[in-house]
């Protein structure tokens, strides 16, 4: 049953945010249920069938590819990664400079007050020039190429770690805390989430892999070390002065209430108890608003619609413009589509509509499959370094569209799915 581990986790985990949307302390009264019911139960069957396909049909040679450690190919990526953080750095804090010369008083004030440096840096964005976005648009495109190292980087040092001398390995950590500087400057979540997810599931696959010994401790370990950003996703909401009553404000029809009040947040359970609220709230309100749009006649958006960042890089290089035809705009006046998610289905329903959502699943599954079998069969080193990609993408299923929504995870898919395709062929990378 090894072979089925990854379709077990993910259907597990799915199913589970089905019951916190739907029994959670955070009500939401959605919309066309039974038409929900039905596409969410022909996604899922549809991901289980593309699964079992790829794995009982695909067969395995017995060769194992061998991967030896580049020290030239580790400052390449280090070189590259680190300018990938350097441009989200810049993006998220709106400077001028990449160079973030005033980093570390960043850093401080905005553990300090991560409410403020949010709430000052989404007024500076509203008030940003259409010339300057375009700009760095078309930088993002030109990006694509190598944005995918921001990432690849922390798999690489961990799957290399034993290889790696002192030198390495300090780069390595200051990687990591640059990494999620981003995030705590500018006072984002999704920053330090994106770090911790795919950190956790690049060092746990590798370690289940090698068969650790101790790995069933690690696990644990990563378990208990998740209350970190939790507790610090609670703070930066407290901070922002979220009480429970925030959550009916964000729906005009009342379709969203809290079954709980907002505790006082004097003891350490009344902390990650608003946490854990604000994180159903956060997780699941995707699938509302895909309810919502279920009504609704397809209108294609000629594969750009799952993306935000697709479709203004669309609007940028040809001028055609397609959000006013995805669902999420046809129902912003009860939705904000740039406020609140519609989940990775709403997203891809734009370019597959709903019972093309079940064969964009099927595929999924079939590659999910193909790549996990190449793991245990074949010691494929890009097939591991594709597992945290594919849990990053599924935790934020309920959400909304994580991988291909966003440059740096759209380029890791794109260019890692590649070198995973040629591994073992005459195409060596290192």
């Amino acid at each position: 049953m090894k072979k089925y581990l990854p379709l077990f986790l993910v259907e597990g985990y799915l199913l589970f945010t089905l019951v916190i949307y739907n029994f959670g302390p955070v009500h939401f009264t959605g919309h066309n249920s039974l038409l929900f019911v039905l596409v969410m139960t022909l996604c899922h069957l549809g991901f289980i069938v593309g699964y079992c396909i790829a794995s009982g049909y695909q067969k395995q040679n017995s060769f194992k590819l061998e991967v030896k450690f580049s020290s030239s190919f580790f400052y390449v990526s280090f070189f590259l990664g680190v300018i990938g953080i350097l441009n989200t750095y810049k993006n998220l804090m709106l400077s001028q400079s990449i160079i973030p010369y005033d980093i570390i008083n960043e850093v401080v004030r905005g553990l300090n007050e991560p409410g403020a440096v949010y709430a000052e840096r989404i007024a500076q964005l509203s008030s940003v020039g259409a010339g300057s976005e375009s700009a760095s648009r078309l930088l993002n495109v030109v990006s694509i190429f190598i944005a995918f190292f921001k990432l690849f980087f922390i798999y690489m040092f961990l799957y290399f770690w034993k290889d790696i001398g002192f030198f390495k390995r300090l780069l390595s950590v200051l990687y990591s805390l640059l990494f999620i500087s981003a995030g705590v400057s500018s006072g984002t979540n999704s920053v330090v989430f994106i770090f911790f997810i795919f950190f956790m599931f690049s060092l746990l696959t590798i370690l289940y892999v090698r068969k650790y010994k101790h790995f069933s401790k690690i696990m644990i370990c990563m378990i208990l070390l998740f209350f970190i950003p939790l507790g610090g996703f609670g703070y930066i909401m407290s901070q922002r002065g979220g009480g429970f009553d925030y959550f009916a404000s964000t729906s005009p029809l009342g379709d969203i209430s809290v079954l709980v009040e907002t505790p006082a947040l004097d003891s350490i359970l009344d902390f990650y108890y608003y946490s854990v609220v604000w994180m159903n709230y956060y997780l699941v309100q995707g699938y509302y608003g895909f309810s919502l749009i279920l009504s609704l006649d397809w209108n294609w958006t000629y594969g750009f619609g799952n993306s935000a960042f697709l479709q203004r890089q669309l609007l940028v290089l040809t001028g055609v413009d397609v959000a006013g035809l995805t669902f999420q705009s046809r129902v912003s006046d009860v939705w904000d589509v740039n406020a609140q998610w519609h989940s990775f289905y709403g997203q891809f329903a734009n370019d597959f509509g709903f019972v093309g959502l079940a064969l964009l699943m099927c595929f999924l599954g079939y590659f999910l499959a193909r790549v996990w079998l190449s793991i245990i069969y074949n010691n494929s080193f890009y097939g591991v370094a594709l597992i945290p990609l594919f849990m990053l993408m599924f935790v934020f299923f309920p959400a909304n569209n994580q991988v291909f929504g966003y440059i740096d995870t759209l380029s890791y898919f794109i260019f890692v799915g590649a070198l995973w395709l040629f591994e073992g062929k005459r195409i060596r990378f290192i």
